[in-house]
């Protein structure tokens, strides 16, 4: 079973769209786009970067139908359903907690008088992130999936009055808000003055300098702050370019804090995975 969202709009499933849609299957993998520097007088190139590139998710279904006309009217009800501009979330039966943002690219649905009554077709979508993600972020997330890298132990993403705990990333790539506009979200209630919050696995850090009271709540929305939904990024370290900006590496973050032993913070981000 495939089910389609498009836009802000309801998810339905493929056989919602017409019937006699079934679905056979999708594919896609993750695709590295390696870039390197042509020097002058040396032989070869040099490695510059890598990242990962748009991937093209194939989405295979079978149609039957009854009748010509029949085959006319399903042919209508699938471009309807699939030929739109807007932004499709896909997510499948088999995977039904990641999701892949895509927008669809050309196909054709063809079937000859001779035929059979049935015909098989590909749906091509582009998904430009190339990466799929967990349909819930982490501090929404109730059921655990199978292949999401979630061990049996439980982890919270919410922590209040510690100086010291872990928040454990299971995508397999790190979150990286700066230099890649992942998704991460810390909702922060203080009462007192400025505060650091450090992640010691991989030496990157948050810090706000200004005062809080016990009626406030600040939010670091990716490269953003914002107290009580006031932009406020100038009081804290993403105005300090000497600071690492506050990142998570896969597997367990052990996160420290100073100056604000009263800190409840909650993290929110979606997992993200290659394939």
């Amino acid at each position: 079973m495939l089910y389609v969202k498009l836009d802000d709009g309801k998810e339905i499933a493929n056989v919602d769209i017409t019937d006699g849609l079934t679905f056979l299957g999708l594919t896609e993998s993750p695709s590295i786009a390696n870039n390197y520097a042509d020097t002058t007088m040396m032989d070869g190139e040099l490695f510059n970067y890598a990242r990962y590139a748009s991937t093209t998710v194939k989405v295979k279904f079978l149609l039957k139908f009854n009748s010509r006309a029949d085959f006319k009217l399903a042919k209508h009800d699938v471009y309807r359903a699939f030929a739109q501009k807007g932004i499709y979330r896909l997510r499948t039966a088999v995977e039904p907690e990641l999701v892949r943002y895509c927008r669809v690219g050309e196909f054709e649905i063809e079937s000859d008088p001779s035929d059979p009554n049935w015909v098989q077709f590909e749906v091509p979508f582009e998904n430009p992130r190339g990466m799929l993600f967990s349909r819930l972020n982490s501090d929404q997330m109730t059921d655990k999936q199978f292949g999401m890298n979630l061990p049996e132990k439980g982890y919270s993403y919410h922590f209040a009055n510690q100086s010291d705990f872990i928040v454990y990333n299971p995508s397999d790539i790190p979150i990286d808000p700066y230099y890649q506009s992942h998704v991460l979200k810390l909702t922060m209630r203080h009462n007192g003055g400025g505060f650091t919050l450090t992640n010691q696995t991989n030496g990157t850090s948050f810090k706000y300098s200004s005062n809080l009271s016990s009626g406030d709540t600040l939010l670091l929305d990716g490269v953003h702050v914002f107290r009580n939904s006031n932009l406020d990024s100038a009081n804290s370290s993403l105005s300090d370019v000497s600071i690492k900006p506050l990142s998570l590496a896969t597997g367990e973050n052990h996160f420290h804090v100073d100056g604000a032993g009263d800190l409840d913070v909650t993290f929110s981000f979606p997992f993200i995975y290659l394939s």
